[in-house]
């Protein structure tokens, strides 16, 4: 179902799109998923491609003006977007201001090229054997399209803001994303997977490996189609939390410079703090950075509040975010614990809500 946030749902729109051309972000799945909620969202502005694909596909490259229909995994109508500019340049000469609209987290052109090389890579095998040449290879002066585009108008069926859903293991790596983009300066993430220039990369690779095992449990949630992300712990979980942090341990140890060392340690801190009392646990919540201020977030917070108030227990979370803690406040939560983490780490709220 698609996404009704930023341009506006128009059904006049419909007619017009059963005589436009149909595009969608590389092959159906999660990616695809991925880039098509951030182009809905309005955070991706920019797309590349390699020229040399466009050639074998027998494809003009994009003049501005130019309007598609842009279709999800299943070859479902979304929305109508238009080109607004587009060129051809080396792959050296990709800029940040490019890079940076991809909306996918990339810090300046050479994160881009750094993501984008792996990706094209992966399948150049099969570029060679469709041009014939096997000696292709991608670097610097590779002809990259650059286009950049603007959502007109969104198509089908309009979801109200704010539905929440449970969701499975599959719709995960879109989700990573979504947590990587808004929790990636949040000190409870980066402190424990230690910075380096890498850092971006590591925590969605993070929150996919984390977020496989919650979502395998029912513990996650997804708001407005994929634009906010919740996990939510049910009472008595701590156990099979403890189970599963072990049976992805070997994983996060390759993401971490140390191991995992500080991130094992810093979590098994939190997991002490926390009161043994039964309660459910807010764990995760992100909400995609162009959709923040629509009220996702908040609407996720109220589901937390109905699931624990329910059970007539009370419902935790802890922050590493001052600013956080009268947001959290204004819900009825209050602080219950205000202390640094061991080992130099950041300073954590620990909040409480009652059952009303």
């Amino acid at each position: 179902m698609p996404i009704v946030l930023g341009a506006s749902y128009d059904p006049a729109m419909q007619d017009a799109a059963a005589h436009l051309p149909r595009w969608g972000f590389v092959d159906p799945g999660p990616l695809r998923d991925e880039l098509t909620a951030l182009a809905l969202a309005g955070t991706k502005t920019t797309t590349s491609g390699l020229l040399v694909e466009y050639e074998l596909d027998g494809e003009a490259v994009p003049e501005p003006g130019e309007r598609q229909v842009l279709v999800g995994s299943a070859d479902e109508p979304l929305a109508i977007v238009e080109t607004v500019s587009c060129r051809v340049a080396r792959l050296a000469d990709v800029d940040d201001r490019h890079a940076i609209d991809e909306g996918e987290g990339y810090a300046d052109a050479a994160a881009f090229r750094d993501s984008h090389e792996r990706f094209w890579n992966g399948y150049v095998d099969h570029l060679r054997r469709r041009l014939g040449n096997p000696s292709f290879a991608i670097g610097d002066d590779t002809a990259v399209v650059l286009e950049r585009f603007r959502v007109v108008a969104r198509l089908g069926v309009a979801e109200p803001p704010g539905v929440i859903r449970r969701v499975g293991p599959a719709e995960v790596p879109a989700l990573a994303g979504v947590l990587a983009r808004a929790l990636g300066a949040d000190p409870m993430v980066t402190w424990p997977m230690v910075t380096d220039d890498d850092l971006p990369r590591r925590i969605r690779a993070m929150f996919g490996v984390v977020d496989t095992a919650f979502a395998g449990e029912g513990w996650m949630w997804s708001a407005t189609d994929g634009l906010g992300v919740m996990t939510l712990l049910p009472p008595g979980s701590a156990t099979r939390e403890a189970e599963l942090s072990a049976e992805v341990g070997p994983a996060l140890a390759l993401l971490t410079p140390d191991g995992g060392a500080r991130y094992e340690a810093f979590w098994a801190w939190i997991g002490h703090t926390l009161p043994g009392e039964p309660h459910w646990l807010l764990d995760q919540l992100g909400v995609e950075p162009a959709a923040q201020g629509r009220g996702i977030g908040a609407a996720m917070i109220r589901h937390a509040i109905t699931v624990a108030d329910a059970d007539r227990l009370p419902l935790f979370l802890e922050t590493g975010v001052a600013s956080n803690v009268a947001l959290y406040r204004r819900f009825g939560f209050e602080v219950m614990t205000e202390v640094n983490a061991p080992g130099g780490g950041p300073r954590i709220w620990f909040m409480r809500r009652d059952h009303r």
